[in-house]
């Protein structure tokens, strides 16, 4: 996975326009991997599987990995997509975050004391990476996490 930081001034310039496409041009099913470094657990975790986006969710399920061993994980959030956007919220329907249609966007997040500072990087329409930075009183961790389209078969 290639970093923000670390990408090609012709990578870079590739992803500043805005997506051509609306948010339902990511329905389909993603590679999942994830790096995530917990600083208050001391603690580096990995995480491999699949994340199946369809208009109204998008669940990831697969493997995450640490020191300890290995365990199934699955996670779940509610989408609203419209023309300008998608919001992605908790399975309870409380919000999460807003994104855009920008190839690159920020977003914030307060859950309680704690702060969450993300960023989302479409490559393509095939291919986003997502960063994100924790910090508070109960988390304290960064995450790298790279989607890739799976091709339809048939």
């Amino acid at each position: 996975m290639t970093p923000v930081h670390a990408m090609s001034a012709s990578d870079r310039t590739s992803i500043s326009a805005p997506l051509a496409s609306g948010p339902a041009d990511f329905i389909g099913l993603w590679t999942v991997r994830r790096r995530l470094v917990d600083h208050l657990g001391h603690a580096h975790l990995r995480f491999a599987g699949q994340a199946r986006i369809e208009a109204d969710a998008i669940t990831e399920t697969g493997e995450l990995r640490s020191d300890h061993g290995t365990t199934e994980a699955r996670r779940l959030y509610r989408l609203s997509m419209d023309a300008d956007g998608v919001d992605v919220l908790f399975p309870n329907g409380s919000e999460f975050v807003r994104l855009g249609l920008s190839a690159s966007q920020s977003v914030r997040h307060h859950c309680g004391d704690d702060f969450y500072e993300g960023r989302f990087v479409f490559r393509s329409r095939d291919c986003w990476i997502e960063f994100w930075r924790v910090s508070g009183p109960r988390k304290r961790y960064a995450s790298l996490t790279r989607y890739e389209r799976i091709p339809a078969t048939g």
